[in-house]
């Protein structure tokens, strides 16, 4: 029986469509992760309610005015939400392309090393070019208006560690099926 990397077809070429959706997948349960991580923190600190990171998220987008009492902003809240879920989705798209073109053969403790460090990466990209772009809420950020810089890192490292163990699982279950 002939088992075939989980990302390309019997002639060898990249099965887009399975990579896409791989890793929309893993992007978007590695992004619930993230989330959980900072709402958490978000719910049990002085100061903080669970919306801040959701509510924040939007307020880049919309301005500061967006970020407030979580009860007179439930469209940024939800708006957010939706953003980071579509964010995650996409940066899961890209660590799922890099991993089956650039990486190609990996196991679970590669691919979650290399997912933590995209992650983390992601985190550098975002707090020293992104964010700076938008002066008048990147202190939401950079600050601790909604947590502290050291829970930013670690939950993007969760969000890697969790993308990169769902590429790993997607990757072992390919290559458990038969081929035509």
């Amino acid at each position: 029986m002939t088992t075939l990397h989980p990302t390309t077809t019997h002639q060898g070429s990249l099965d887009l469509p399975r990579t896409i959706t791989a890793g929309a997948i893993g992007g978007g349960v590695a992004g619930m992760m993230m989330a959980m991580i900072e709402m958490a923190y978000g719910a049990f600190a002085d100061g903080h309610t669970l919306w801040d990171a959701p509510m924040a998220i939007w307020a880049f987008v919309a301005g500061s005015d967006q970020f407030g009492a979580p009860s007179e902003h439930v469209g940024a809240i939800v708006l957010g939400m939706g953003g980071h879920l579509a964010n995650s989705m996409m940066l899961g798209v890209a660590f799922a392309l890099l991993m089956a073109v650039v990486v190609k053969k990996q196991g679970v403790l590669a691919s979650v090393a290399l997912g933590t460090m995209f992650g983390i990466a992601t985190w550098v990209v975002m707090r020293y070019v992104v964010l700076p772009l938008n002066a008048g809420t990147a202190d939401l950020f950079t600050g601790a208006a909604v947590s502290p810089q050291w829970l930013w890192y670690v939950a993007h490292a969760a969000f890697g560690m969790t993308l990169g163990l769902i590429y790993a699982r997607h990757h072992a279950a390919d290559s458990a099926r038969p081929t035509a």
